[in-house]
């Protein structure tokens, strides 16, 4: 009974109103940003029809009025048809969606990816002599102009055809094979890496125009190569991404921002290193508040909370050396079910009734929470500023684990013992499973790490393997939670917490240590 009324209480409560309580004045949306956008990542999580309503009235409510979607291969394509997958929405889907958030004041613009982040296009044989590496999906060739122009020609046109948006994002982020194959090194010595990169994307921008849509891009790669940057069409947007960095730290924004090209920004509520059983939940707090005064400050007139459900990277399972027989996400994020805190301070950044992270975090415990009690707010306020840490930190130790599993559980006791009001009832479920899944990681890596040292052995394997035994038994549990709680929320909510994730790992040492024992 209790995961059914959670998922009821998720339904009826978690995206439809308790934005009121929250409300925003209307001055920095009026006089600022023209695109306030939110952010929806498909590449590996898929919400339903249903949740996506539900979260563009959520956005609609909190004064944002536009939603990227990143759709890969949960797109209806019908001329690509090959690059759907098994959570693709219909054509029906598709246009009810589009036309829900018409309706709401929301626009949804498409984010397709033409450069790099091509793995879903790339791995399929259709494509694959546009690939910049033979053993690499990531990223097209800059070189193959005219296959590339036939191919996204027809994709970006699939993508138009359905989006009544005026922009379509076209990524061109992160292109780290830039000048890797034979034909592109020669071609980066003679004109230049910035030449590369801009000339490959003006024509994709040109086909975007030829659309009439107008194009973007992110704007790392130009940062870092500006020498052809006066090569780009005036018509292009760049987006400049910030996760918490100084402003500079792809290169100069100056040489962006004196181009006469339109800026947006983009802060993240989802981000590296978060994980399944990892949020830096003040990194984001931060970042969101910093950066939107920032874009605000210097004139931009668009901001985006993007929210990535994986890395971006990718491992792969080849079969006969060449062939692509799947790839999955090294990285993936708890659903953005449980992110309502960060999706709330956006809209406060963004609107001007908050400039100050802690300020905002105080109102949202008492008036989105409606936590009255002094203890229970300095409680839920401690866990949205703690501090977690990646396990690369742990440096192989155990009990470097061990220290950061009894920080989380002194955590965790302060957090059960709030007595959240039924209107914060989801949200607050969301926060319990979301640090139980974090103890259950730690616990289990503590265990992990031990069996790492020097003096593990035969004599030490019953010991950990009956407490493995009691870890696995957890997770299975919080596992069986998670995918209740989120059973309405994605397509597939299993997907998310399965054997690619620290899951399966510890399904790995149980059977070594069971090996070990049995000789």
């Amino acid at each position: 009974m209790r995961t059914v009324a959670c998922i009821i209480v998720f339904l009826i409560s978690l995206f439809q109103g308790m934005a009121s309580s929250m409300s925003v004045p209307q001055s920095r949306q009026e006089d600022g940003f023209q695109v306030r956008a939110a952010y929806l990542d498909f590449r590996t999580q898929v919400m339903t029809p249903e949740a996506m309503k539900e979260f563009a009235r959520q956005i609609s409510d909190l004064g944002m009025n536009a939603i990227i979607v990143e759709w890969e291969g949960t797109f209806p394509f019908t001329g690509n048809l090959i690059l759907r997958n098994r959570h693709a929405f219909s054509e029906e889907e598709v246009s009810d969606f589009i036309s829900y958030c018409a309706s709401l004041g929301v626009e949804v613009i498409p984010l397709q990816n033409c450069f790099g982040h091509a793995e879903y296009i790339l791995r399929h044989d259709r494509y694959a002599a546009l690939k910049e590496d033979r053993k690499d999906c990531s990223q097209v060739c800059p070189l193959e102009y005219d296959e590339a122009g036939t191919v996204f020609s027809s994709i970006f046109a699939e993508i138009a055809r359905m989006h009544t948006s005026d922009y379509i994002h076209i990524g061109c982020d992160e292109t780290r094979l830039l000048g890797h194959c034979r034909e592109c090194g020669e071609y980066v010595r003679e004109k230049g890496i910035s030449s590369l990169y801009v000339e490959y994307v003006s024509r994709m921008c040109r086909i975007v125009t030829a659309l009439g849509k107008t194009p973007v891009i992110w704007a790392d790669i130009i940062l870092k190569y500006p020498e052809a940057l006066e090569l780009l069409p005036d018509d292009v947007i760049i987006a400049d991404w910030n996760y918490g960095w100084k402003p500079d730290y792809f290169g100069s924004m100056e040489s962006i921002e004196d181009s006469g090209h339109v800026i947006w920004g983009a802060a993240s509520m989802r981000s590296h290193p978060d994980n399944l059983y990892l949020v830096q939940w003040r990194k984001h707090l931060e970042n969101i508040f910093t950066y939107t005064a920032y874009a605000a400050d210097h004139g931009f007139q668009g901001i985006i909370n993007t929210s990535w459900s994986t890395s971006g990277t990718y491992g792969y399972i080849w079969d006969d050396g060449n062939e692509v027989v799947d790839i999955q996400p090294v990285r993936e994020v708890y659903p953005q079910s449980g992110f309502d805190m960060l999706i709330q301070a956006f809209s406060a950044a963004v609107s001007g009734k908050y400039t100050d992270p802690d300020e905002f975090l105080d109102a949202y415990c008492r008036e989105r929470l409606g936590l009255e009690n002094e203890g229970d707010v300095s409680a839920v306020k401690e866990y949205f500023n703690m501090s977690q840490i990646p396990a690369s930190a742990f440096g192989g130790k155990p009990e470097r684990a061990a220290a950061e599993l009894e920080k989380c559980l002194a955590a965790r006791q302060k957090l059960e013992a709030v007595p959240f009001p039924e209107k914060a009832g989801n949200i607050a479920a969301h926060l319990r499973l979301m640090l139980d899944i974090r103890i259950n990681y730690l616990e289990f890596k503590e265990l992990d790490l031990k069996m790492q040292q020097d003096d593990f052995s035969p004599a030490s394997s019953e010991t950990l393997l009956e407490d493995l035994r009691k870890v696995e038994k957890s997770c299975e549990k919080l596992r069986s939670e998670f995918i209740a709680m989120n059973g309405a929320y994605l397509k597939d909510a299993a997907q998310s917490f399965n054997e690619w994730t620290y899951y399966g790992k510890m399904k790995n040492r149980i059977s070594v240590l069971e090996n070990i024992l049995e000789h």
